[in-house]
């Protein structure tokens, strides 16, 4: 009786290390899989024609405000920088010397989803039917018509520079999380 005690403590002593050292290797692979730090959005950078126009675009179109202007020197191309933001969603606006037009073939969503780089961004609105109205009555060009679907609505306008973006309403969802 005394060895079967003694095995089975022995058994289970054996069974614990294994278990911990089983434990150390799941949580190594969590600890691989994670970051230390916190992340979030802050801005998408995109590349205008002017910035003085764009910056007034963004405001009459979406009502974004500029938040700072800078400009760069010679370091690397002379460029003129605008921060504009509305509520937590903030855009950098670049005015580069020399830079080339948009490509006609970058002007379609569906087209330029076939191109490796940032395709599109994204802002979320209540109604995407209601603010394509809006937009359409001060002159957006629509870059995509909506798309209407059961669980969201989307359409694809474009800036005064040509860049095209989504605005996107979710249907039935508090946050916007697709995953919902």
């Amino acid at each position: 009786m005394n060895i079967r005690i003694g095995t089975i403590v022995i058994s289970l002593a054996l069974l614990l290390v294994a278990g911990h050292a089983g434990m150390g290797v799941l949580m190594a692979e969590e600890q691989k899989n994670k970051t230390g730090f916190d992340l979030s959005f802050h801005h998408v950078g995109i590349s205008v024609a002017n910035l003085d126009e764009s910056i007034a675009w963004y405001k009459e179109m979406l009502g974004f405000e500029e938040v700072m202007r800078m400009e760069q020197g010679e370091t690397i191309k002379q460029m003129k920088i605008g921060h504009i933001k509305r509520g937590n969603c903030y855009i950098e606006l670049f005015q580069v010397a020399g830079a080339k037009p948009l490509p006609e073939y970058r002007r379609d969503p569906n087209t330029d989803l076939g191109v490796h780089g940032l395709a599109h961004f994204g802002l979320q609105v209540n109604s995407v039917q209601a603010a394509l109205e809006e937009l359409r009555s001060k002159g957006v060009e629509v870059a995509m018509e909506p798309i209407d679907t059961p669980g969201v609505a989307f359409v694809f306008i474009r800036d005064n520079s040509g860049n095209a973006f989504e605005l996107i309403e979710y249907k039935n969802q508090e946050s916007g999380d697709a995953s919902q």
